[in-house]
């Protein structure tokens, strides 16, 4: 018969609390990139020439999922709601400058590359 010793069951336990803190490191840094993402698709949406699309992406942002997002990732989103109202003001190929120029604060912001 074999026993274990307390040594082992620490060092087991130690084991598996590394993999489950990294596991965990993991599932947050896949959650603040798919929030990039989401962010930076509502932006695009904005200044879509199709206003169905441009009208939801701004319902987004004044949505309880976008505030919840901000909250997740320590945002602000009174400013960006204002800054994404701001930019459906101006004609559209300033609106598509401008959009891109916020996917790539977005992008430093949550880590992300862009094209």
């Amino acid at each position: 018969m074999s026993y274990i010793s307390l040594n082992d069951v620490l060092i087991m336990s130690i084991v598996y609390c590394s993999i489950f803190y990294m596991n965990q490191i993991d599932l947050n840094a896949d959650q603040k990139t798919l929030d990039g993402l989401v962010v930076k698709q509502a932006v695009r949406d904005v200044v879509s020439k199709h206003p169905k699309l441009s009208e939801e992406a701004l319902l987004y942002f004044l949505s309880d999922d976008f505030s919840n997002l901000c909250n997740r990732n320590d945002i602000e989103s009174d400013g960006i709601v204002e800054a994404i109202k701001e930019l459906n003001t101006y004609p559209v190929l300033s609106k598509k400058r401008l959009a891109e120029d916020v996917c790539r604060m977005v992008d430093g912001y949550f880590g992300l590359y862009s094209k």
